[in-house]
């Protein structure tokens, strides 16, 4: 080692506190105890045996009987369990049976989600590399990736995985794909002399190499700093296993409502008692009634009908490619507040490509158009940029089969094949002899075919440049064979440019592509139509002037040139100088076409897009812009900003930013978890590794199913099948139909039961005998409840639901809601009283009690129909028709009926026949507690409009 490793400025630079990549190769070696041939097999062994294996470590999973505590442990599960008991205790044993099976559905539910869910740590687990080429005892061995240790020298090249975290030792253009960690799509340039600042963020960590990355091109070397849990993406497993599973808005309401259920029971059913025994009524009666009470205020059917809502949401939703993982999810991203995306696969296409191309004539014009615009103006000029980028290029195409049999000539240009003609000749695309002109074949192609998608193997950069070639009818692999490398001054962080070699019409000619400021400064000519002309001090200021500007869009500018050469040059001649410049191109991850759309509906709807990515600022703004999610006034924040930020700072930052731009992990946790403390309901989508704790803690985790990896999808609670953003719109819409339907179902059941509650109330306070019995409230509740209560929860969605704001996370009835449940119950009660006090006068208890279930089963019935809305009347067809809501309110009137006209089942539920007067007097009033809900909806639009 070198005697700097013993100075006091090492033994500070080897202490923990610096991070790796601030080290110098020879401070972090001995660091590690470790030397550039590595350590020996029995070190290695040693320390795997101290340290434990290279992969991630995860908490035992829970038991099978853990998981059943945890769903029977839910308050309204709780609640079903004692509406069984209760119902057994009246010996109603059908009624227990069927609670109990749903509380058994439910469990089992509950644990096979839980099951699947325990499965995130085991993706990121499964990404690690399989085995890894190492130098031990200074010879290279394969071992298996879980076998490495610190201190391990590891060899990479491409296509290898990076199987630890690695402090790099030496390079050789050697650039690594970190999207998945940094959210990044260009892949990263390492260099292992790079000197890094101890702060600097994950994605410009040049000298480093993490586990899970992928090599696309060049070669590297580095020594192991980090294995297993304490790699970056091991810490991002610990973020995952260490946030606890947090409550969906749509639980938390429900836990709430059966809380306050559970409470306005007991307290009814022990007044019944406490009156009843005041007014000297024997107890075992009174207890009966209170048993019927108690059941009366649990809504059974409303566990089940929201889960079976859901559950046809999910089915919806799957045909439009969102497969949903968790029940809950759907109601809960119908009340989402905002959607933080990432940027990379999620707004943009996850691809290079290029959008702006200046060749140099129009360099004077300082004019960077569409490579359409281009093509037509300057066929010939284009076709030798296209010659450079297919030609100085490392990328290729995938296996296309159609290029097998495509003819081309030896230029790669294809061979139109046409119908003979009236001369009998074939198509105009033939080559014009021998080695024709690549400028002449491109004149002649200026109305080329439209782009086709292309898998590309390699640097995405690169593949964009083929994609352009192969658009403008330029065939890359056959160029290729046409033009064969002849010499190549490969790609390196230093020159930041790369030549090859080509023989083309019988001349030896140098392609050079790279960055224009190293590349200008060896130009001394530009291209023309016409052909090279002098180099003007004003062309390479207009030069720079143009790659500002396209920087200024976050486009990533390359330059292209050549230079005719004498003869084939060895490998220490300097090739790329008195070149030149044909063109510069810009190109960019593009937006996908349908996004803005999307996120002006999100906006319309009340829903706020907030992108958070690992890319560069400049880009994310312009990124934001073009989407409309960025526009003038709103933030853009840093992760090096977020990191100086307290909680406070960051709660008001969340507020105004609408851009989130070099963020790390944990940062984009941070966002999660200070948006919900502000209130709102968060969804996040994302596909990389860096996304999954943010996506278990939102309200709502949105993983995307083609790009996205095994642990993004496992930590969402939703996956987009199709990746497309605009499919979160339609769950958006869907989960606000699955929150709006429940709603109803909740208002039309409380309604009712707060109307028997009242009814048997005021019989006790009155000290009249109970107007209904035990098994006609059960009846009550499971004929005209269970099914209606279904049907409204398959509503159609309203035509305006997404031009109202979001619901807040809270109960279930809040506001006006409750206020017109309220009324709407009390109204029937005094309804079926007034028939049980009619009833009684005219024939008895038996009678007053057959007709208090007539008003109370009908008015259900009834209520059931204009529950479709809060403010339309009954017969709007606001949202489309509704069959199921037909067929369910005629099957409850025929489970009434039975009751009212069939004796024997009339008597055993303790009834008596009525006159024609009497049914009368039951269906008219009934029918009031339409006419009064339909007021109750005239008032209110008519206070709107006023």
């Amino acid at each position: 080692m070198s005697s700097r490793t013993d100075s006091p400025h090492a033994e500070a630079l080897r202490s923990e506190a610096v991070p790796w990549h601030a080290k110098p190769v020879d401070v972090a070696l001995a660091a590690l105890e470790s030397a550039p041939d590595g350590i020996s097999a029995a070190e290695a062994r040693r320390r795997l045996a101290q340290n434990g294996p290279n992969e991630l470590a995860s908490k035992p999973p829970k038991s099978l009987g853990a998981m059943a505590r945890k769903q029977l442990g839910d308050p309204m599960v709780l609640i079903l369990v004692v509406a069984a008991v209760l119902s057994a205790l009246l010996q109603e044993w059908a009624e227990a049976g069927i609670i109990f099976a749903i509380v058994v559905v439910n469990a089992v539910i509950g644990i096979v989600q839980e099951s699947r869910a325990q499965s995130s740590l085991e993706a990121l687990r499964s990404m690690s590399a399989p085995t890894a080429r190492v130098v031990r005892d200074g010879a290279e061995e394969v071992v298996a990736a879980r076998d490495l240790v610190v201190g391990d020298v590891v060899l990479l090249d491409d296509g290898s995985m990076v199987p630890a975290d690695l402090r790099l030792l030496d390079t050789a253009s050697l650039r690594t794909q970190e999207a998945s960690l940094t959210g990044e799509s260009v892949p990263s340039e390492k260099d292992a002399d790079a000197l890094v600042a101890p702060g600097a963020p994950l994605g410009d960590r040049a000298d480093m190499a993490f586990a899970t990355a992928i090599v696309t091109g060049g070669r590297g070397r580095g020594v192991v700093v980090a294995t297993g849990m304490d790699t970056e993406v091991g810490r991002i497993a610990g973020l995952l296993e260490g946030d606890e599973e947090l409550d969906t808005p749509l639980k938390r309401k429900l836990a709430s409502f059966g809380k306050l259920l559970t409470i306005v029971g007991v307290a009814a059913a022990l007044a019944v008692v406490a009156i009843g025994l005041a007014y000297g009524r024997p107890f075992v009666p009174l207890l009966l009634l209170a048993v019927s009470l108690a059941i009366s205020v649990i809504p059974e059917s409303l566990p089940a009908t929201a889960t079976i809502v859901m559950a046809l949401g999910v089915q919806r939703m799957a045909k439009h490619q969102a497969l949903v993982r968790r029940l809950p999810a759907v109601e809960t991203l119908g009340g989402a507040t905002v959607i933080c995306t990432d940027k990379t696969g999620t707004l943009t296409e996850n691809r290079m490509s290029v959008v702006r191309v200046v060749l140099g004539p129009d360099l004077d014009r300082d004019a960077a158009a569409e490579p359409v615009a281009v093509l037509e103006a300057h066929p010939a000029l284009f076709g030798d940029l296209a010659f450079v980028a297919a030609l100085c290029n490392d990328a290729s195409f995938a296996a296309d089969p159609d290029e097998n049999v495509r003819p081309v000539d030896e230029c790669g240009w294809p061979i139109e094949v046409a119908d003979p003609g009236e001369d009998g000749a074939a198509g105009t695309g033939a080559k014009e002899g021998a080695g024709g002109s690549v400028r002449g074949q491109a004149r002649s192609r200026s109305g080329s075919a439209e782009p086709r998608a292309d898998a590309v193997i390699g640097d995405p950069t690169e593949g964009a440049l083929l994609v352009l070639a192969r658009d403008i009818g330029v065939e890359p692999t056959a160029l290729r064979a046409a033009y064969p490398r002849l010499a190549e001054r490969p790609f390196d962080s230093d020159r930041k440019r790369m030549a090859t070699v080509h023989e083309r019409d019988g001349q030896i000619v140098a392609l050079v592509k790279g960055a224009l400021d190293g590349l200008l400064p060896r130009c001394a000519f530009v291209m023309d139509d016409d052909g090279p002309r002098p180099m003007t001090e004003e062309d390479r200021a207009r030069a720079l002037d143009v790659a500002r500007k396209l920087s200024d869009e976050a486009l990533r500018v390359l330059a292209f040139a050549t230079r005719a050469l004498p003869a084939v040059p060895g490998d220490e001649e300097d090739i790329e100088r008195e070149l030149v410049l044909v063109g510069l191109v810009g190109m960019m991850d593009p937006p996908r076409p349908d996004v803005r759309a999307a996120v002006d509906t999100c906006r319309t709807a009340g829903v706020r897009t907030v992108m958070i990515t690992g890319d560069h600022a400049a880009t994310a703004r312009a990124i934001g812009a073009e989407l409309d999610i960025y526009r003038p006034g709103d933030l853009v924040v840093t992760g090096g900003e977020l990191e100086d930020m307290d909680d406070a700072q960051l709660d008001e930052a969340v507020r105004r930013a609408s851009v989130f731009a070099r963020v790390s992990p944990y940062h984009k946790l941070r966002i999660v978890r200070a948006l919900k403390h502000d209130g709102e309901v968060t969804a996040m989508t994302g596909d990389g590794v860096n996304d999954a704790p943010a996506l278990k803690a939102a309200d709502i985790g949105v993983a995307m199913g083609i790009t996205g990896t095994d642990v993004a999808k496992d930590a969402a609670d939703m996956v987009l099948l199709d990746d497309r953003f605009t499919t979160i719109v339609y769950a958006v819409r869907e989960g606000r139909r699955v929150h709006r339907n429940i709603q109803k179902v909740v208002q039309f059941l409380v309604a009712d039961n707060l109307a028997e509650i009242v009814v048997l109330l005021a019989a006790v306070a009155l000290n009249w005998n109970a107007p209904l019995s035990a098994v006609m409230i059960l009846w009550v509740n499971l004929a005209t409840a269970t099914l209606p209560a279904l049907a409204l929860g398959v509503e159609p969605a309203s035509r305006h639901i997404m031009e109202h704001p979001p619901l807040r996370a809270g109960a279930l009835l809040e506001g006006p809601l409750a206020r017109r449940v309220v009324f709407q119950g009390l109204f029937v009660a005094c309804f079926a009283l007034f028939a049980f006090v009619v009833g009684r006068e005219a024939g008895g208890d038996a009678l007053g009690r057959t007709m208090a279930f007539g008003v109370l089963a009908f008015s259900q019935v009834l209520r059931a129909l204009n529950q479709r809305s809060t403010t339309d009347p009954v017969w709007d067809r606001e949202g489309g028709r509704n069959p199921w809501l037909g067929w369910a309110a005629a099957a409850s009137t025929a489970l009434v009926l039975v009751v009212l006209l069939v004796p024997p089942v009339r008597e055993a539920f303790g009834g008596a026949a009525m006159n024609a007067w009497q049914w009368a007097a039951v269906l008219g009033l009934a029918f009031l507690s339409l006419v009064q809900t339909e007021l109750a909806k005239a008032v209110g639009r008519w206070r709107a409009r006023r």
